[in-house]
């Protein structure tokens, strides 16, 4: 629903920019009609539609939820599969709240995401975690506690804005000194309350205390939001959303990014081109938000071990570890899909597999 009107409201301005007149690929009347047909299913349980079209729901990992497709299709009582496998999260390390991925073997044709397939020098290992937690602590105590400053972190509202804050709570709920730490997300603070009734067990009970501990403020007014954007308070703010394309971030942006008291914490992916990605520029000296320029002196930092993404080489392993016959890549960059592809087909080679790597395009076609 969040989607379709960014996307409206993205329509209305260019074209009234552009003097066009775009629509929408969809709106919020599409959304409310996709509703009434979205029933749930178990994950890991085989469902008949007909007698041609099976489906299995196999989780990724990737957000609390979030599933592989497994699609069976019979013709001539011949079956044959293919897997989405949607965004496969990072099973390096331990995640909170996403759930865990889950291993396919076997498949006649995948289509698989690539997000990191030209990343292979990014290591997100539970070393790499740990070093990322001690920076983290050390970039909130310096530049809010030492400093009065503030650091302000853009997030995706699902997932890595719970994660995050968990991450906080648990570096500082001994601490003598605790940040105050603001979620300012409208879109944020409605899943940690879905979280709150869709998690069982021991992440419940965390979910529980970070949002009862007096650490943390969650903004939903739009007043409230914009009283915090004004005011001078030493604190540490997660707003979203991650890219900086929209949200509230781009206000606390626009009033931090010339202070040379404030710094903008990083800690996820951005696509080239991004707000987000010209403000991880530590050499850019201005930046341009709602056709204003900024000067660029705040610190910028990123923890490069908090993406939700599969790395380069868990990509890789679990591709190799499918027996398929052909893979199909796509959502990824030219250049990821491109290096994944070659180092595919050097590891199936080693294995002595045939399975034929693709890259995906609008006008692709194959054959089961």
């Amino acid at each position: 629903m969040d989607a379709a009107y960014i996307t409206e409201r993205d329509v209305l301005l260019i074209n009234s920019q552009n003097n066009k007149n775009y629509k929408p690929l969809y709106d919020v009347s599409d959304v409310n009609k996709m509703l009434e047909y979205t029933i749930e299913e178990p994950v890991n349980t085989k469902i008949t539609v007909d007698n041609e079209l099976a489906f299995e729901l196999i989780p990724n990992g990737h957000l609390l939820g979030s599933c592989q497709v497994k699609l069976y299709l019979t013709v001539d009582e011949v079956t044959k599969t293919i897997l989405v496998t949607g965004d496969i999260g990072n099973k390096i390390v331990d995640n909170k709240f996403v759930g865990k991925y889950q291993q396919v073997e076997y498949a006649d044709c995948v289509i698989g995401e690539s997000t990191y397939g030209d990343r292979p020098d990014l290591k997100t290992g539970a070393k790499e975690r740990k070093n990322d937690l001690d920076k983290l602590k050390s970039i909130i105590d310096t530049q809010v506690h030492d400093m009065s400053g503030r650091v302000i972190i853009p997030s995706f509202a699902q997932s890595r804005c719970q994660a995050l804050a968990y991450m906080i709570y648990d570096l500082y709920k001994d601490s003598e000194w605790k940040p105050k730490v603001y979620i300012d997300s409208p879109l944020a603070i409605r899943i940690f309350e879905d979280y709150a009734e869709c998690l069982d067990g021991d992440e419940k009970e965390d979910l529980k205390r970070i949002m009862s501990d007096p650490m943390f403020t969650f903004v939903k007014e739009t007043e409230d939001s914009k009283a915090l954007v004004s005011s001078s308070e030493p604190c540490c703010i997660i707003s979203t959303a991650g890219m900086c394309q929209v949200g509230r971030v781009r206000h606390h942006l626009k009033a931090n990014i010339s202070n040379p008291n404030a710094t903008i914490l990083f800690v996820g992916f951005s696509t080239e081109g991004s707000l987000a990605s010209l403000l991880k520029d530590s050499k850019r000296k201005s930046v341009t938000i709602d056709q204003k320029e900024y000067a660029c002196k705040c610190a910028s930092y990123s923890l490069k071990s908090m993406s939700g993404h599969a790395p380069f080489n868990q990509l890789v392993d679990d591709y190799t570890s499918i027996n398929c016959q052909k893979l199909i890549l796509h959502h990824g960059s030219s250049s990821a899909k491109e290096m994944l592809k070659k180092t595919l087909e050097k590891e199936f080679e080693k294995q002595c597999k045939s399975t034929r790597v693709v890259i995906a395009n609008s006008s692709l076609k194959f054959t089961l």
